[in-house]
């Protein structure tokens, strides 16, 4: 049976990239937080806005624009893939459901839904390419 996994969000970010190059390529990988509304009535029948908070990786070329020019507060359109990330700390196994970005829309604070295909900067797409050697 065949599979499918794409994943498209429109939300802000939570704090500016963090860009760090890898240790054993030297690639690049920008790691973004993204919160997501998720608009549904609360306990008293009001419309409230419940943020969903995600972690998103982009990676090289995608990674140093994020770098350059996004930040905390900016409201981006990711699209991409979920990716599992698993990791061993003080002897204690953990793991962390994330979405590896294949194409970030850069948003300007105006844009909404409807209005997600302009850009005020370029759209980054990243390459195809397969960091699983990534130490951290």
């Amino acid at each position: 049976m065949a599979s499918f996994n794409k994943v498209i969000l429109m939300g802000n970010l939570t704090r500016d990239p963090d860009v760090r190059a890898t240790g054993t390529s030297g690639m690049k990988v920008a790691r973004l937080g993204l919160a997501v509304n998720e608009r549904r009535r609360d306990r008293n029948g009001q419309m409230q806005d419940f943020p969903v908070f995600v972690d998103v990786d982009a990676w090289d070329k995608l990674a140093e624009l994020c770098g350059q020019y996004l930040t905390k507060g900016r409201p981006v359109l990711v699209e991409g893939r979920l990716q599992m990330d698993s990791w061993e700390k003080d002897g204690v196994k953990h793991q962390k459901l994330k979405v590896r970005a294949s194409t970030i829309k850069f948003l300007s604070s105006g844009d909404r839904l409807a209005g997600a295909s302009r850009v005020e900067a370029p759209v980054a797409v990243a390459p195809e390419s397969d960091p699983d050697d990534i130490p951290f």
